[in-house]
């Protein structure tokens, strides 16, 4: 990370199909080696398994990100030689970022056969408040309970 200023934040465009921000930031997410035409298929073809189940996939896909999204993480935070961890809220870009990334790293995790069943199945357990991405938000969240003692070493 430069010192002399902060990092210019990059513009991101809408996705072409849905017309959403969110859905391009995980387009690239998905992404592996620049191949942008590999990671939109996956993503589309998840969201029309979705939509094949007479759901509405941007519907199934906002909850399941706001249903992901944390509030509170924890901080490493020195002080005297011992290091605690202090529970912070988190900020919107980050939690949406850390919603997508879990998303993400829970769907390769399953074991079904395509990307793009697992993320649909994924997606749909998120926007239904069970999965392995919302196991991920609440440990974090009892991590940050558990640790709330520290909390006035918050800077």
């Amino acid at each position: 990370m430069s010192r002399k200023r902060r990092a210019p934040v990059r513009k991101i465009y809408s996705d072409p199909k849905y017309g959403s921000k969110v859905i391009s930031k995980f387009i690239n997410a998905i992404m592996y080696d620049g191949k942008r035409s590999s990671a939109e298929k996956i993503l589309y073809t998840a969201l029309d398994r979705i939509k094949s189940k007479n759901e509405d996939p941007l519907k199934v896909f906002n909850s399941a990100i706001s249903n992901v999204r944390p509030n509170l993480e924890v901080r490493s935070r020195r002080v005297g030689g011992a290091t605690y961890q202090v529970p912070v809220e988190v900020k919107t870009n980050r939690s949406q970022a850390l919603a997508l990334r879990w998303i993400l790293d829970a769907s390769r995790k399953r074991k079904n056969r395509t990307m793009a069943e697992k993320l649909s199945f994924e997606l749909i357990d998120a926007s239904q408040k069970k999965g392995s991405a919302i196991k991920k938000k609440e440990d974090t969240h009892k991590m940050a309970e558990s640790n709330k003692a520290f909390a006035h070493f918050r800077w």
